[in-house]
């Protein structure tokens, strides 16, 4: 009995305190709608909401093929079957991004994961730069020093920010150089961060605090059942002797 208790206690409290909200949910984060010609790659420009859960922002953005091939390289995606170019097809300029409006939780810690593509060659690739801005803030720059001769490499960053308010705004804008033709995003997720607010806590410790009672309920119980042993003893033996 003692041993359930204390399982239905401890369980109580876990419960509690690891209960967090389930929202923060990318849409599209491996840019997989809609889908591009196979081999080959599509832009969207300024404003437009074509591709699945994003907007573009500045001039243009593409969405390739994991198929695609150029300069000997092949431009495979690192989830799914396709990625997304923010250097566009067009203007490859700092001011080209996605952004991407998120329902979140005030107060709440978020880890924000995304990966950032790399190659090198024919003259027009070059290790890749990706910038994020979260709620119109300074951009950080995230650059992935890997650039191979054939193929893409993808780096994984992870960034952790608490929400301000219950939507966060989060934008990913080309880092890379002018004179480069290739910088990858891909798989961009978010997930709430297990930091237990003052109020589950409170719960997790009363939880806790059951246990605790339990327990010295069942010594106490322990203890004059004892007792009650000896005492018995003690008058059984005093009956014999007479």
């Amino acid at each position: 009995m003692i041993a359930r208790s204390l399982l239905t206690g401890f369980t109580l409290a876990s419960l509690l305190i690891s209960a967090m909200p389930a929202r923060g949910q990318i849409v599209n984060g491996s840019f997989e709608t809609p889908t591009v010609p196979n081999g080959g790659f599509t832009g969207f420009l300024n404003g437009s909401t074509a591709i699945t859960g994003w907007t573009v922002v500045g001039a243009d953005v593409a969405i390739i093929s994991g198929t695609f091939m150029q300069s000997g390289i092949t431009f495979q995606a690192q989830s799914g079957a396709q990625w997304l170019d923010l250097s566009g097809t067009q203007s490859n300029t700092p001011s080209t991004g996605v952004r991407q409006l998120v329902s979140t939780v005030t107060n709440q810690v978020y880890a924000l994961n995304f990966y950032v593509g790399s190659t090198t060659g024919g003259g027009s690739f070059f290790p890749a730069t990706v910038d994020l801005s979260i709620n119109g803030g300074a951009r950080t720059s995230y650059f992935n020093p890997t650039g191979p001769s054939n193929m893409l490499d993808w780096k994984l960053f992870t960034v952790e920010f608490t929400a301000t308010s219950p939507t966060t705004d989060i934008t990913f804008f080309n880092g890379s150089a002018s004179n480069n033709f290739s910088t990858g995003l891909d798989n961009v997720s978010l997930t709430a961060v297990a930091v237990p607010e003052p109020s589950s806590i409170f719960l997790g410790l009363l939880g806790l605090g059951t246990v605790g009672v339990v327990i010295r309920t069942h010594r106490k119980k322990s203890r004059l059942r004892r007792k009650h042993l000896k005492s018995t003893n003690r008058v059984t033996t005093i009956t014999a002797t007479q």
